[in-house]
């Protein structure tokens, strides 16, 4: 980054996924353990703006998108039209149910989605019930100790439908994919950057509505300058380490159903 130039938080937080293993493109996995390959049919879920399902589009598979925001679905698919996949379907709706036969997927994604829903689990068998038999689910939720610490300073409608009207507790996630006769893989706690972040954010605005990504102002600017400085300290990577386990803004799972 060029010096006085301001440090945007989308780039710091795309770095963050890349060093959790994310969006690997060498080796063509989405996450560790879960790799995309030309021959999958890749489904997103709550697509949002595409960032997900158009790093599986690269790796050359069918992808099938799926959101109710009908402004974000064009723009993903506008995305996914210029990309290498063999087939894509764009889909409007709000996944209830969700409008695919079962077993259509090799890999179904859903991030950042349960926590919107009234009945996370009636949700995630519809999840379940669209992928192949022995497919995997990746599905991330915000974690509950970051939902504390950007509740403080979030407006009331942070936690109002159709924003987030439920925190996952501890083991909350995993429970519901276990009894789901899902075989859990692995588990992964991200984004501390994005917790502290996010809280400042809504510290140093007026807005009542969910942030935009990059707010800027001297506090969330400070932040961000302080991180990607942690970063370069040969013994940094030793605080962001701690500071994942402790305020995490994501829990990841990856699951497979049973044959």
């Amino acid at each position: 980054m060029k010096e006085g130039k301001r440090p945007k938080a989308t780039d710091v937080g795309l770095r963050e996924w890349v060093l959790d293993g994310w969006l690997n493109s060498a080796s063509g996995e989405l996450t560790r353990g879960v790799r995309i390959r030309s021959t999958d049919t890749i489904i997103d879920v709550g697509c949002g703006d595409g960032g997900i399902i158009a790093f599986c589009a690269r790796q050359g598979s069918e992808v099938i998108f799926i959101d109710r925001d009908e402004a974000k679905l064009a723009a993903t698919e506008e995305r996914i039209r210029q990309s290498p996949a063999h087939a894509y379907r764009a889909i409007a709706s709000d996944c209830n149910p969700i409008p695919l036969e079962d077993g259509t997927g090799d890999v179904v994604i859903c991030t950042e989605v349960l926590e919107h829903v009234p009945d996370p689990g009636k949700f995630l068998a519809e999840l379940v019930r669209i992928a192949k038999p022995g497919g995997q689910l990746l599905v991330t939720v915000p974690d509950a100790r970051s939902e504390k610490l950007v509740g403080s300073s979030a407006p009331a409608g942070y936690f109002e439908a159709p924003n987030h009207i439920r925190v996952f507790a501890a083991d909350e996630l995993r429970e519901l994919m276990l009894a789901a006769g899902l075989q859990i893989e692995s588990e992964q706690l991200m984004g501390a950057f994005w917790s502290m972040y996010l809280s400042l954010s809504y510290l140093t605005t007026d807005t009542t509505d969910i942030l935009p990504l990059d707010n800027p102002h001297p506090v969330t600017d400070h932040w961000t300058r302080l991180w990607l400085e942690l970063q370069k300290h040969p013994r940094g990577q030793l605080i962001r380490d701690a500071l994942n386990q402790l305020i995490p803004r994501t829990l990841s799972i990856v699951a497979r159903k049973a044959k």
